[in-house]
């Protein structure tokens, strides 16, 4: 029951967040998914081709995927697999303000990622309509069409009230394979969906690059024979840290500069220097009536004035040159 009963302890779910948060505070949403798209693309695509036996290597995966390079002696269906995730990666990140946990959503992503290894092309993007098996294992899942629609439905319901991200992940990593939702293609599906809530919540993406390719599959085969997730959750927790450390630096390396450190830099540092031998602290006032009279339009005074604040705050004896100080004018500034 969404909000009730959890797969993931809080205890788990906390310290997920704060390895995926990231550094810097709150953005806008959307933002993040957009700095790191290059690099996800990569790492999911191959990540998760691979879990399906794909002989690609990452820097194989990267070639594909940025310059149409099919790497010699290769199956095609192996590019096109990748291809595939690429596009619908792609899907998800450009549509990531209107796309949710809908029917027509998951219908879109199976759709991308089936396109061309069906036996049948028109199922791609549709519920299954005949029984399908599960190898290594005894499950059977459901083979009426009926009843695989309505529990579909009942799946997404369920899914669209969880409200954290990470169970809200893990739940869809979990149950599109249990109901074999689809003729094929389940379980690259399931990857990419379980995104979604990661990248709408602008936190640190799954990769699965870090994921051991057979400790998933026996925590899949715990899902199917005996309804236990215990070792499914162990492998995704382990492997989200990795991934989440990964892509906090990468966020922090494509960090846009401010506004400020470009365009009033000058200004800038002779309002950090005022501060430090004048005022000895920050007084907003003050800073306010210098950007007024340097000419600092409307728009962008209290942005200014933050990042002066900002860079008050974190001045250091070995950062001091920046504003032509020495480190004992520090002495009795109030950097709070």
């Amino acid at each position: 029951m969404p909000g009730k009963t959890w797969y993931l302890p809080e205890s788990d779910r906390q310290r997920l967040l704060e390895a995926g948060r990231p550094q810097g505070g709150a953005i806008p949403a959307g933002t993040y998914a957009r700095r790191i798209l290059e690099q996800l693309l990569v790492d999911l695509s191959w990540a998760s081709s691979r879990m399906e036996g794909n002989t690609y290597d990452i820097l194989q995966t990267e070639r594909l995927i940025k310059f149409g390079e099919e790497a010699a002696g290769k199956d095609r269906k192996e590019a096109l697999m990748i291809l595939n995730h690429k596009e619908a990666i792609q899907y998800v990140v450009e549509n990531l303000d209107e796309i949710g946990l809908r029917r027509p959503d998951l219908f879109a992503i199976h759709a991308l990622l089936s396109d061309g290894p069906l036996a049948d092309p028109a199922m791609s993007g549709r519920l299954r309509a005949m029984p399908v098996g599960i190898s290594h294992s005894s499950y059977r899942p459901l083979d009426d069409a009926v009843t695989i629609a309505e529990e579909f439905g009942v799946f997404l319901h369920k899914a669209a009230r969880i409200t954290d991200p990470f169970e809200q992940s893990f739940f869809l990593l979990v149950h599109i394979p249990y109901l074999q939702a689809f003729a094929d293609v389940n379980k690259r599906t399931s990857r990419v969906a379980s995104n979604i809530p990661l990248l709408k919540s602008d936190i640190a993406p799954m990769s699965f690059t870090a994921m051991d390719d057979s400790k998933y599959i026996d925590g899949l085969i715990g899902v199917y024979e005996l309804n236990n997730v215990s070792l499914l959750r162990e492998v995704y927790i382990d492997a989200y840290l990795a991934s989440a450390e990964k892509y906090r630096i990468l966020h922090t390396e494509v960090e846009s500069p401010n506004k400020a450190a470009i365009v009033y830099r000058d200004f800038a540092r002779a309002a950090v220097r005022r501060c430090v031998l004048e005022f000895k602290g920050f007084h907003h006032d003050d800073l306010m009536a210098m950007a007024i009279e340097a000419g600092v339009p409307d728009a962008d005074l209290e942005g200014v004035i933050a990042y002066v604040g900002e860079q008050l705050a974190g001045l250091h004896e070995g950062n001091v040159i920046r504003y032509r100080l020495q480190s004992d004018d520090l002495e009795g500034l109030d950097q709070g």
